[in-house]
């Protein structure tokens, strides 16, 4: 991972990614990469764990993170995972409570951290960054809703493209194709699918040049083809 360059001007480049923090304020966006620390990880580290006192907002600057909830048989099910830009531990911070989910490093990452205090401060000098906060957990609560709906009703086909189609947006790097680091296990308990339909889809998909299989990685060609197999949604996969 490179760390050459002002290390403010890399939190601005990699959370320019995130449309919620884009859209903020000027000076509210400055104020919390100000405040923003940056430490590295190792693959498997636990950055909080469900039921920790809130101390603090999260991000990842580079690498990624496995969000996990746990449910009432024991079972430790991937809910989600955060690459370049994302930011996330909010809802506890912003209603002061503990954490409901348990976030771990997927990979070698750096993370992004303001801690309680500092965004104590922020919100004294603009009281409105609560509201902004809440807009935040707005936009992920409509996702998780969506995601949610779309596992219940969406075919195969249709609820994988739609993962695959957000996580080409998290790691879009300006260019017409987008290398997402994940495995095909990964996607198979995040869309609640088998391994093998997984797979069967993603092979389905590349040999209509939507996408192309690497080891680990997973490389979007045609962002568009897969909205067009969610919005159809066929049942059988491309037209």
């Amino acid at each position: 991972m490179p760390r050459s360059g002002n290390p403010q001007d890399r939190i601005a480049a990699s959370l320019a990614r995130n449309g919620w923090f884009r859209r903020r304020p000027a000076e509210l966006r400055h104020r919390l990469i100000e405040h923003m620390q940056v430490s590295s990880v190792e693959t498997g580290r636990w950055l909080y764990d469900t039921g920790d006192e809130a101390h603090g907002l999260y991000g990842v600057l580079s690498g990624s993170v496995t969000t996990y909830v746990w449910l009432d048989n024991g079972e430790n099910v991937p809910v989600n995972i955060s690459g370049p830009g994302s930011i996330f531990g909010y809802a506890a911070q912003v209603l002061g409570g503990r954490r409901v989910t348990t976030a771990v490093a997927r990979e070698r990452s750096e993370i992004l951290f303001i801690p309680q205090q500092a965004l104590a401060a922020i919100a004294r000098e603009q009281p409105s960054l609560w509201l902004h906060f809440a807009e935040l957990a707005t936009e992920q609560l409509t996702a998780a809703v969506r995601i949610n709906a779309e596992r219940a009703r969406l075919s195969p086909h249709a609820r994988l493209a739609s993962r695959l189609h957000a996580y080409a947006t998290v790691w879009d790097n300006g260019s017409d194709m987008a290398v997402l680091p994940l495995r095909q296990d990964e996607l198979a308990e995040l869309t609640g699918l088998s391994r093998k339909t997984v797979n069967g889809i993603l092979r389905d998909f590349e040999k209509h040049g939507i996408v192309a299989l690497g080891y680990r990685e997973i490389t979007v060609r045609d962002a568009d083809g897969l909205a067009r197999v969610v919005k159809t949604d066929a049942g059988s996969g491309p037209a």
